[in-house]
């Protein structure tokens, strides 16, 4: 992994290491259909305009498969299974449960992609996750089973996006992500005015906007942009453990910013996380090139 590979990886487990916190203001304001719906359409305008800006050249149109893949799974029904386990769920809990995202793409990259990994691999991602356990659940882990498997769910429809998004990385992003966004927040947005009713005058409080542009420009504009790059140089299955990593972050923002304990277990689960998602990527190269 050379070193602007590694600087993408390590933006976007930041970015959304910090999400975490901004969607539980937002759903203070807005119901989860709804500020996911919000977030991603403010995201796709972003993404858009930015795309015109930069005027960077133009790669391959995306199938429109893909598009619809990433619309209903990664900027649709993923982010509403998980706004909607937070309503239900600690949001330590929330994050061990989505932390099983890698082994969903193992399963998906292996099917569909014929990704190779090893065993080194899935072990790597276990002690990662145990230490994302060993962080994040706590005495206020109990909760309905209906959020359990909402934030499972969101889980395997964000490790299927990311696989079926690596079959068309050679697409341009500016021409893959803002239509994705706009179709996915449109419809979340559609569906959530009609069955949720939102009070939209608390969602124009200062909190709520400082969230919405927050999630809406890093959370989806630059870090999909860069989740997209990375699938161009790395298999599914290393970008889909960027997703053991961001709990750590997501409690040390809540130490820093928040006043929350940060003592002996978080830094345990750190080491354990740190250490596992380390194997994992070191047995990945062992596995591209056998011979080296």
């Amino acid at each position: 992994m050379d070193l602007r590979t590694a600087l993408a990886y390590a933006a976007i487990c930041s970015i959304w290491g910090t999400t975490w916190l901004a969607i539980k203001i937002g759903l203070q304001a807005l119901p989860p259909v709804t500020g996911a719906g919000v977030r991603f359409l403010v995201g796709g305008v972003f993404l858009w305009l930015l795309g015109r800006a930069v005027r960077a050249p133009r790669g391959e149109a995306p199938p429109w498969r893909t598009i619809l893949v990433l619309a209903a799974m990664f900027c649709g029904a993923n982010y509403a299974l998980t706004y909607y386990a937070e309503t239900g769920l600690a949001s330590g809990l929330v994050a061990v449960l989505f932390g099983t995202l890698p082994f969903f793409v193992f399963a998906f990259g292996a099917l569909l992609l014929k990704e190779p990994f090893g065993p080194a691999a899935v072990g790597g991602a276990a002690i990662a996750l145990a230490g994302v356990a060993t962080i994040s659940i706590g005495a206020d882990t109990h909760g309905s089973l209906r959020f359990v498997f909402a934030a499972l769910g969101a889980a395997a429809l964000s490790a299927f996006a990311i696989v079926e998004l690596k079959r068309s990385a050679a697409s341009d992003p500016f021409r893959t992500l803002p239509p994705a966004m706009l179709l996915g927040g449109a419809t979340m947005t559609i569906a959530g005015t009609l069955f949720e009713h939102p009070d939209y005058a608390r969602g124009t409080s200062p909190s709520s906007i400082g969230a919405i542009l927050y999630l809406a420009v890093l959370g989806s504009g630059f870090a999909f942009y860069l989740n997209h790059w990375l699938l161009q140089r790395l298999s599914a299955w290393q970008v889909g453990l960027s997703s053991l990593i961001t709990p750590v972050i997501a409690v040390t923002v809540g130490a820093l910013l928040g006043g929350e304990a940060f003592g002996w277990k978080e830094l345990a689960g750190a080491a354990l996380v740190i250490f596992g998602v380390w194997l994992a990527l070191r047995s990945g190269r062992a596995v591209e090139r056998p011979g080296v």
